[in-house]
Order: structure tokens, then C-alpha cells, then sequence
């Protein structure tokens, strides 16, 4: 189990999932050539996502650091974030064991065709259940129903996966693709009601501010670009509203709004890097389905949300959500946790999201919101026990007296009902299960139309499933 931790460690995604999706192009009969010149370009697409992605949130950080610190306000828990947190999960008996067991786990669901999801090339994302089967493994101490919370909450999120799979794929214009990242996918369910409820009340019409709307309204000032200038430049200035004065402050702000403008300039071009990368596994798929020589359509390959965070759409509503989550975590009742290690992480939160308002800027807005605002009044429940958890194993972020948790961790619903159904005995455990099967076998019976409802159009679907007549 740790060799396997090591080797993810020491290679990482930008050489693990190209490896992995090069073994899958030959598996599926796509040339040893073309597969290798796909699985590079998917390398490279990686390497220079990842490269935008650490100027950001170098950038980001700062900005958040002081947004956080102009407030003024302490409260008890310390947000110590997602890496940290998946160095506390690890710590744990089941983060090490999980991390191998699920690898069979996913294989075994995906070949019997109970998931269309592919996960095995996004195993480090699995710290994000892991993070609330760790707490079920402290609070019962049973190693056991740790491992059934985990497989629990794998299954919920292959589900999440395989409802939003098509959506994803067209909006972000990745073929074949989705996520399996909890942190990146958990608000979808919930986007699909709210879409629902802001149309049946006309905002959602009204309210149309998608990137091709604002473009046609507003020419230059819509393009991504100086969205991105514009957005930044405001956080910044809201950041450190106290030092406008000086000359070093507008440095920081006009550097602030260059670099997110440049990431928003930037996206589509290394887009276009790991297309070139998934056109050889898509194409031969294509063409082994109109054939009929393929008998399996509509599977994803879960990819890392690097590939989507920078899309103009959701980088523009991740970036306004982030000054309104930390003012709704000052002025929430009973919230003990200021955002601050996570929070420039809100991109990443809203990928799904974005997919199922396909782009609706205010829709997104609105949903990341109120969902994460619910998100963030059940992590302010396990701020001890999550501690305590990450202390039993050893973990120093935990040693120092403080509360701690991760907050793009911490405020995932599922994941919190996930716990409290598993930490509760055989009952709630066995409503989780009837709760999970009953909405699983009806997503299957309605399959297309729970996708439609989650973003993805009818044609798309169709050119997903199609065969040779």
C-alpha cells in the first residue's frame, strides 16, 4: 500500500493518467503510435495546466490571506486545506488502505458496467471520501465500517459521475471525460434543483449572463480575458482596501488582475493540448460503436478538474464566490471556520456546477452560495472530532491546541451524511443503502433524462450512444 502511495507521489498525474490512458487507447485497438502521441499531448496538456493553475493560486493565495486578515475576526477553527488534509487522511489505516483496495473496487464496478465511470485514472482524488470515512474510523474505531463508509461514498460519487459525465464532456469540450474529485462534483444534484426552482420563477431567464451573452452585450469587456483583468483587480482592491494608499499596494492589484486575465487567455490554448490528447481514444471508440464492434457506449474517463477550472465561465463565478463565501462564513450563525487555505480553491468547487447552468454565471453564483453556506454550517460540527482523528494519527497540524479541518473537504454535504449514517449503527447505515439503491436504480431506468436535466443536451447523448444501423 505505501508503494503504491509512493508511486503516485513520486510520478503524479501528468505521467500516471497518460500512462494509464495510453495502456487504455491499446487496449482499445488504437495504434501504439497514435496512442503514444495522444497520451503525450495529454502529458503535456497536464504539466501546463498545472503550471497556469500554480500561478493562480500563488497569486490567489495572497489575495486571500489578506482578504481574511482585513476582517479582523478569529474563530476557532483553522482551515489547514486540501493538502494538508490529504496528508492526514493518508496518516490513517484506511487512507493507506483504500488507496490500493479501490483501485479493484472501481475496476470490479466498471466491469460489470454497475458505473460508466473509469476512475482508476483519478485514484488521488479518493482522499475526499476518504477524508469523512477517516472521522467514521475515529468515532466507531472500527476499521471495517470505515472501509464500508469509504466504498459507500465511492459508489455516491460514481454516481455524481456518471449523472454529470455528458455535461461535463460538452460544456468543458473534453469527449468521453468526467469527475470523480467530490469536491468538484458534489454540487451538482443540487444545481439541477436549483436551476429547476430559478426557472420556474423567470431569474433564470431574466438573469442570462453567460460568457457569450456578455460578450455580444458588452464587445471587448466580455472577452475572457479582461474578465478575468476585471475580476481579479476588484479582489485585490477588496483585499487590501486598508492600503490603497500605497504605491506597493496597486502593484500587488495590477499584477493580481494580469495574472488571472492571463489565465483566462491562456485556458483555451493548453485546452487545446489535451484534446489533441483524448482525439485517438475517441475517434477509435467512435468508430468500433458505429461498427458494432464495440459493445459498450456512454463510459467516462475520470480525469483530474485541473483540466476544467480555467474555463472563462466557472473561473469568472468561482473568483466572485470567493468574497462572498468569506463574508457569509463572517456573518453565518453558528459558523466556527474562516475559509482561508481553501478558499481560493472556489473554481474548483463550482466545476460541475457550471456544467449544468452551462455557464450561467448568475445561476452558478447563486447556487455555490447557498449550497456551500449549508456546506459550511455541518464541517463547524466536526471541527473536534476531525482533530481529534487527525492527532490520533500523528498528524502535527493537529498538535498545536487549535481546531482544524479542510474546508473544501469539510463542506461536503454527502460526505457529512455519508459519516453521520456509517458512525450511527446499523439502522442509518441501512437507510443510507435503501436511500442510495433507490436512486441509483432510478437514475438508470431514466439515465438520458437525468443527464439532460444535469446540462447535457440530446444530441450529445445521442452521438455518445450511437450504432451502426
Amino acid at each position: 500500500m505505501e508503494i503504491v502511495k509512493l508511486i503516485l507521489d513520486t510520478f503524479g498525474s501528468t505521467i500516471i493518467v497518460p500512462v494509464i490512458v495510453f495502456i487504455l487507447s491499446v487496449g482499445m485497438k488504437v495504434k501504439p503510435k497514435t496512442a503514444f502521441q495522444g497520451a503525450l499531448y495529454m502529458g503535456v496538456g497536464l504539466t501546463a495546466f498545472n503550471i497556469i493553475l500554480g500561478a493562480l493560486m500563488g497569486s490567489l493565495g495572497a489575495i486571500v490571506s489578506q482578504m481574511v486578515a482585513t476582517t479582523s475576526i478569529n474563530l476557532p477553527g483553522i482551515d489547514v486545506g486540501w493538502a494538508a488534509g490529504a496528508v492526514i487522511v493518508y496518516a490513517n489505516t484506511i487512507g493507506m488502505f483504500y488507496l490500493v483496495f479501490g483501485i479493484f473496487v472501481n475496476l470490479f464496478l466498471f466491469a460489470v458496467k454497475w458505473t460508466d465511470t473509469f476512475q482508476p485514472t483519478d485514484i488521488w482524488n479518493y482522499y475526499q471520501f476518504l477524508f469523512w470515512a477517516a472521522i467514521v474510523q475515529y468515532v466507531t474505531g472500527s476499521f471495517v465500517l470505515a472501509v464500508a463508509a469509504a466504498t459507500y461514498l465511492n459508489l455516491v460519487v460514481l454516481l455524481i459521475a456518471d449523472l454529470i459525465g455528458p455535461s461535463l464532456s460538452e460544456h468543458y469540450g473534453y469527449e468521453g471525460v468526467t469527475s470523480t474529485c467530490f469536491a468538484a462534483t458534489n454540487g451538482a444534484p443540487f444545481a439541477i434543483l436549483m436551476k429547476w426552482i430559478l426557472k420556474k420563477t423567470g431569474l433564470l431567464d431574466k438573469v442570462v449572463l453567460d460568457p457569450v451573452t456578455l460578450r455580444d452585450k458588452v464587445g471587448f469587456w466580455g472577452e475572457p480575458m479582461m474578465m478575468g483583468a476585471i475580476i481579479g483587480t476588484i479582489l485585490a482592491i477588496i483585499a487590501n482596501w486598508n492600503n490603497l494608499a500605497a504605491m506597493a499596494t496597486w502593484k500587488i492589484i495590477i499584477a493580481t488582475g494580469i495574472t488571472t486575465g492571463a489565465i483566462m487567455a491562456l485556458y483555451p490554448a493548453v485546452s487545446g493540448l489535451f484534446v489533441k490528447g483524448l482525439i485517438p481514444i475517441s475517434q477509435t471508440m467512435n468508430k468500433r460503436l458505429r461498427s458494432g464492434e464495440m459493445k459498450r457506449d456512454g463510459f467516462h474517463i475520470s480525469i483530474e478538474p485541473a483540466v476544467f477550472f480555467g474555463e472563462e465561465a466557472n473561473l469568472a463565478a468561482g473568483l466572485v464566490l470567493i468574497p462572498i463565501m468569506l463574508l457569509i462564513s463572517i456573518i453565518q450563525p453558528g459558523n466556527r471556520m474562516l475559509p482561508l487555505a481553501d478558499l481560493c480553491a472556489m473554481p474548483f468547487m463550482i466545476i460541475a456546477i457550471t456544467a449544468v447552468f452551462k455557464g450561467n454565471i448568475f445561476g452558478i453564483v447563486v447556487t455555490g452560495a447557498i449550497w456551500y453556506t449549508l456546506g459550511q454550517a455541518l464541517n463547524s460540527t466536526i471541527l473536534e472530532v476531525f482533530t481529534q482523528a487527525a492527532a490520533a494519527a500523528g498528524v502535527a497540524e493537529a498538535s498545536g491546541g487549535s481546531l482544524i479541518s479542510a474546508w473544501s473537504l469539510g463542506v461536503i454535504p454527502y460526505g457529512w451524511l455519508g459519516y453521520k449514517a456509517f458512525a450511527n449503527g446499523a439502522v442509518t447505515i441501512a437507510i443510507a443503502v435503501i436511500v442510495y439503491l433507490a436512486i441509483y436504480f432510478l437514475f438508470r431506468k431514466n439515465k438520458t433524462a437525468w443527464q439532460i436535466a444535469a446540462g447535457a443536451t440530446p444530441e450529445y447523448i445521442e452521438s455518445r450512444t450511437v450504432r451502426k444501423a
